[in-house]
């Protein structure tokens, strides 16, 4: 644990001298530094591009299906004349007032 901490206190210290004095606003950097993929083999990249393009093609398919599925016709809401104008703005108090005689 002590090791971690020194090893982590030394990173911000080299990110400062890099950065002109500046710490560090995230911490992950140095928790991802050691995580890398390793390349993959000749085979294992076919595979995987099989693989997404498969995925592809059957991602293609649902959305055509959905189309197929959606029904085309008016929209909803106010069918009338609209001449391009808005609808009319109520200012003012929603309730009722009313005058009583004293």
């Amino acid at each position: 644990m002590e090791q971690m901490l020194k090893d982590r206190r030394e990173w911000v210290n080299e990110q400062r001298q890099m950065n002109l004095g500046k710490i560090p606003e995230d911490i992950k950097p140095f928790y991802d530094r050691f995580n890398t993929e390793t390349p993959l083999s000749p085979e294992e990249e076919a595979a995987k591009k099989a693989a997404e393009e498969e995925e592809a093609k059957a991602g293609k398919k649902k959305k055509e299906k959905k189309k197929e599925g959606k029904k085309k016709g008016k929209k909803k809401g106010g069918g009338g004349d609209d001449d391009g104008a808005g609808a009319i703005a109520k200012i003012g108090p929603t309730e009722v007032v009313q005058k009583f005689d004293e």
